[in-house]
């Protein structure tokens, strides 16, 4: 199979994974994902950032709930969504017009999916986890610069947490991701990252 066929296949199965992640999960689950999506939403509204910004750290966000979804289910991030999580993200900064925003979105896109491939490499997590701290760098980034290592380091705290309350040694870390994306983005909202 060649890598044409390879995306073609993957891509006509995103909207499978996604569809099957949902029905197959438990409905509190279901709920906490649409609160997910809509606290992304929320969130985005009060960010000190343009408005360009703001619509393209939203939509980031709303994928990256959906990811999570499907990490906890397949316990494999879908890259289609990774991807459009990226474009939205970059998109928005660039939209902005605002050579620092761009500049810092990009910084944080690198330091975050920098600082986890390093992880990757010492620890073995998957790359969908590298991709998606990449995303979550840039779009936090594009905020406050600060915000995107700052999400990274939530979602270590919560998921080696949540492994240690579980007695498990793997734990999908996309979730984890998504909530330090939200949190870091919450403390930059409250004005306390500059």
């Amino acid at each position: 199979m060649t890598t044409i066929d390879t995306l073609r296949a993957e891509s006509a199965t995103t909207a499978d994974r996604v569809a099957a992640a949902w029905s197959d999960a438990h409905p509190v689950v279901r709920r906490t994902v649409f609160a997910a999506c809509v606290s992304a939403a929320a969130t985005s509204t009060v960010l000190p950032a343009p408005a360009a910004v703001r619509v393209g750290v939203a939509g980031a966000g709303v994928l990256l709930a959906v990811a999570a979804l499907v990490d906890l289910h397949e316990r494999k991030l879908p890259n289609r969504l990774l991807l459009a999580g990226l474009a939205s993200a970059l998109g928005g900064a660039v939209a902005s017009f605002d050579r620092e925003v761009i500049v810092a979105s990009l910084i944080g896109m690198l330091l975050a999916g920098g600082l986890m491939l390093f992880v990757r490499l010492s620890r073995g997590l998957g790359m969908g986890d590298v991709k998606m701290a990449g995303v979550v760098g840039a779009s936090a980034g594009s905020v406050a610069l600060v915000a995107a290592p700052l999400a990274l380091a939530i979602a270590a705290l919560l998921a080696s947490t949540y492994g240690l309350l579980a007695h498990r040694r793997r734990v999908p870390l996309g979730p984890a991701l998504w909530l330090g994306w939200v949190l870091a983005l919450g403390c930059s909202a409250a004005g306390w990252l500059t």
